[in-house]
């Protein structure tokens, strides 16, 4: 996933966690080590190795809400549902959650998420993150107002924003620079000016992105227009909100003005097909952000709205959404794999160290299994088809972030599958009755 599309055959070197080598060559290389061999080895024929996914928009709090929130709507998701079960997790659920999303992900190829978190509890994500071995962008939730919001899920302006500036202050640069801190403000709805001027300042002085959501659906596009008097992307540009440090998800229902007040400022849009579907929020427009000039990313948003973190899915959906929108000119197939890959990595301000393969980055890679009959017969003719048209998360055989093996062989190294799933289920139950929810959907 290079500048100029490199595929080939041989061998990939990591020396301590960065790609030291790779191509044909590299058996030469091994002379060089101790002994003449690696200390760890993996068999990667028959396979692709690329870079890890990057999942530019998450809710790992939301993992524990999966087939709990059937709703087509956003806005009445989100009151009916997603802040309730929110309001009622504890420090346990929240980490259960977070490593039920990692242990997914990482069985999948992602190697960097970058997290929304939530209100309260999210210095557990930021502990499991740091625990799990994966690279991380996440920042807390901000929302001191709107309708329909819990309580617990409300804090003044000031605290919130001092208590994410500590969240910074406690994991940006953790786990041997993996972890980053992003600022979170929710959305316009559930964010006041004053703290969106606030998050402004504050993202320019630390250097921090600035991580909201934008444009998803009609409904949430009216409202917005009520509140503030004209749409999400130029309220951002007027409250100088939007810079290079700028991610928003969604970003559906932006047209060409707001996306040339997007690209002018260096901001990034990512794309979440699977959620957008799964909502009924409509279909973003990638090739029209590209063409404006806009860097994108992909996401799978969280697993109450997708509900798969899988990044295999997603690749398939946005190809077939952007031959919807552009018969005649989709997306190709090296394009949509660059949105989960290296386009993904530059969304996050993190192009210059991971989404790609090339030496002198950090070894995030994964090795994709491309033996499976649902491959054949043609899978090395066009490896970016197979990948995004025909692989599935299933055929992962290895995960790695940092030269450091997160999942191997249907195993995993950082986390216990069983033990997190059984947990998963025990605190949802619990979580449920927490939050009063008499039935699903």
């Amino acid at each position: 996933m290079d500048d100029a599309g490199t595929v080939v055959s041989g061998s990939l070197l990591v020396r301590d966690g960065v790609i030291a080598a790779l191509g044909a060559g590299v058996p030469g290389t091994l002379a060089m080590l101790p002994e003449g061999r690696a200390d760890e080895s993996f068999d990667a024929r028959g396979g692709f190795v690329l870079p890890g996914f990057v999942q530019a928009h998450l809710h790992l709090c939301q993992t524990l809400f999966r087939g709990l929130a059937e709703h087509s709507d956003l806005l009445r998701w989100l009151a009916e549902r997603i802040w309730p079960l929110e309001a009622a997790h504890t420090e346990a659920s929240i980490a259960a959650s977070a490593r039920l999303g990692l242990a997914e992900l990482v069985a999948g190829g992602v190697t960097c998420v970058n997290d929304m978190g939530t209100v309260r509890h999210t210095e557990a994500i930021g502990t499991v993150l740091e625990e799990s071995g994966m690279r991380a962008v996440f920042g807390r939730a901000l929302m001191d107002r709107g309708a329909g919001v819990p309580p617990g899920l409300i804090e003044p302006a000031a605290r919130s924003l001092e208590d994410a500036l500590a969240l910074a202050q406690r994991f940006d640069g953790a786990g041997g620079g993996r972890l980053r801190v992003s600022l979170a403000p929710r959305f316009i709805l559930s964010c006041s000016d004053a703290l969106w001027r606030d998050v402004a300042a504050a993202a320019e002085a630390k250097r921090l992105l600035v991580h909201t959501h934008v444009a998803e659906s009609p409904a949430e596009g009216e409202a917005v227009k009520k509140a503030v008097r004209t749409s999400a992307a130029r309220y951002f540009a007027r409250r100088g909100v939007l810079s290079p440090r700028f991610v928003g998800a969604h970003g559906v229902w932006l047209d060409d003005a707001e996306l040339g007040l997007i690209a002018k400022a260096g901001g990034a849009l990512v794309h979440c097909p699977g959620a957008n579907l799964k909502l009924g929020a409509g279909l973003a427009d990638v090739r029209t952000w590209k063409r404006a000039g806009v860097r994108c990313g992909l996401g799978s948003d969280g697993a109450a709205c997708n509900n798969r973190l899988d990044a295999f899915g997603d690749l398939g959906l946005a190809a077939g959404i952007a031959r919807v929108k552009h018969p005649d000119e989709p997306l190709s197939a090296r394009e949509i794999l660059a949105l989960a890959t290296r386009e993904g990595a530059r969304a996050l301000g993190l192009g210059d160290s991971i989404g790609s393969l090339e030496v002198g980055k950090q070894a995030d890679l994964v090795v994709v299994d491309a033996a499976g009959v649902h491959q054949a017969p043609n899978e090395t003719e066009d490896p970016y088809v197979t990948l995004v048209h025909a692989a599935r998360a299933a055929d992962v055989r290895l995960t790695m972030v940092a030269g450091r093996t997160l999942y191997r062989a249907g195993e995993w190294k950082t986390l216990d599958a069983p033990r997190v799933a059984a947990e998963a289920r025990a605190e949802a139950r619990a979580l449920v009755r927490r939050a009063e929810l008499e039935r699903v959907g």
